[in-house]
C-alpha cells in the first residue's frame, strides 16, 4: 500500500469517526486498525509520523488546497489542464451519458479543492462534503476564469450547477437527457458567452439553491444522490482520479459529433397464447414465493 493510500485511508476513518487527523496516539491506532482493516504497514507509518512530529515532507506545509495533487502546487495552469482534459472526455461521442455526469461532478469538485491562484477554492475535504448552496454562493466570485471555455473553472462549476438542479427540480430523464449533451452552447444568439457569462441555473428551471447536497453520489444507474454527499472514501477516489488525469496528456478535442443518441427500444414482439399462458404461470409461482417470504418476516 502506498503512502498516499495510507493517508486516504486514514483520512477516511477520521472523517467517519470524528477523529482529528492528528490523533496518533496508540489506543486510536489500535482502534483505527481494528474497525478499518489497516495493515500493519499503514500502522507502522501511522506510527512514524507521530514520532517524527512535524507534518511529513510530502504533504504541503500549507493548509491551503491540502487535498490537491502535491506534484500540481507548482503548476498553476493545472487547473485548466485537468478542465480542458474532462471536456474531451465529455465531447467525445463515445462518452456514456453516466460518465459524463460523474465527469462534470469531478470537475467541480476540483474547483473546489485547487489552490486559489490556479483558479480554485483551495478547500479541504471535509468543507468540499459540507458544501452548501449557500456557502457556494458567497464563493463564486473568487473562482477563476479562463478564456478557453474548455478550461474554464467558472464554467466547471456552472455545468455541476445545471445537472443538481435539474435533478432536484425534473425528472430522471430529464437528467438523462442533460447527461447526453455535452457541454455547448447551441443557442445562436449566446454563442460567444462561455456557460458562466449566461443566465444563472435558477429555481425558474433548475433548482441548484435548493438541492442539499452539491457534491452527492451517482449510482451505477445514473440517479443522483439529492440528499447526501459522497462517502469520504468516494472523495478519495476522485481525488486519486483527478491525481491520474493530470498526469496523463491532454488528448486533443474531437471533431464535431452529435450527442449521444437516445437508446432505442427494441421493437414489440408478438406474444402467442401458449407463451402467454407460461408467462402467468411462472408469475402465480413468483408471487406465491413472495407471499411466502413476507409471512415469515411479519
Amino acid at each position: 500500500m502506498t503512502s498516499t493510500t495510507a493517508d486516504d485511508l486514514w483520512r477516511d476513518w477520521c472523517a467517519v469517526t470524528g477523529t482529528a487527523e492528528d490523533q496518533l496516539d496508540e489506543a486510536t491506532l489500535q482502534r483505527f486498525a481494528a474497525t478499518s482493516g489497516a495493515s500493519q504497514k499503514v500502522l507502522a507509518t501511522l506510527r512514524g509520523r507521530r514520532s517524527a512530529g512535524p507534518r511529513p515532507a510530502d504533504e504541503p506545509p500549507s493548509a491551503e488546497a491540502p487535498a490537491w495533487p502535491v506534484e500540481q502546487r507548482d503548476e498553476p495552469r493545472s487547473l485548466q489542464r485537468l478542465i480542458t482534459h474532462g471536456s474531451t472526455i465529455i465531447a467525445t461521442g463515445s462518452t456514456g451519458w453516466i460518465a459524463r455526469l460523474r465527469m462534470r461532478r469531478l470537475l467541480f469538485a476540483a474547483v473546489l479543492l485547487a489552490p486559489p491562484d490556479h483558479g480554485g477554492l483551495g478547500l479541504s475535504r471535509s468543507q468540499v462534503r459540507a458544501m452548501t448552496p449557500r456557502r457556494l454562493a458567497g464563493l463564486r466570485e473568487q473562482v477563476g476564469v479562463s478564456d478557453d471555455e474548455h478550461a474554464c473553472p467558472a464554467c466547471a462549476v456552472w455545468s455541476w450547477l445545471e445537472i443538481v438542479g435539474t435533478n432536484n427540480g425534473w425528472s430522471p430523464n430529464t437528467v438523462r437527457t442533460l447527461g447526453r449533451r455535452r457541454d455547448e452552447i447551441v443557442d445562436g444568439s449566446t454563442r460567444q458567452l462561455h456557460r458562466h457569462q449566461r443566465e444563472d441555473p435558477s429555481p425558474e428551471w433548475a433548482d441548484w439553491p435548493d438541492h442539499p447536497a452539491l457534491l452527492p453520489a451517482i449510482d451505477q444507474w445514473g440517479y443522483i444522490d439529492l440528499y447526501a454527499s459522497l462517502h469520504p472514501s468516494s472523495l478519495s477516489v476522485l481525488v486519486r482520479t483527478v491525481a491520474e488525469l493530470l498526469a496523463s496528456p491532454v488528448p486533443a478535442m474531437p471533431e464535431e459529433e452529435d450527442d449521444e443518441p437516445d437508446p432505442v427500444a427494441p421493437a414489440a414482439r408478438h406474444v402467442s397464447a401458449e407463451e402467454e399462458v407460461a408467462i402467468l404461470a411462472r408469475a402465480d409461482e413468483l408471487n406465491a414465493r413472495i407471499e411466502k417470504i413476507l409471512a415469515e418476516t411479519r
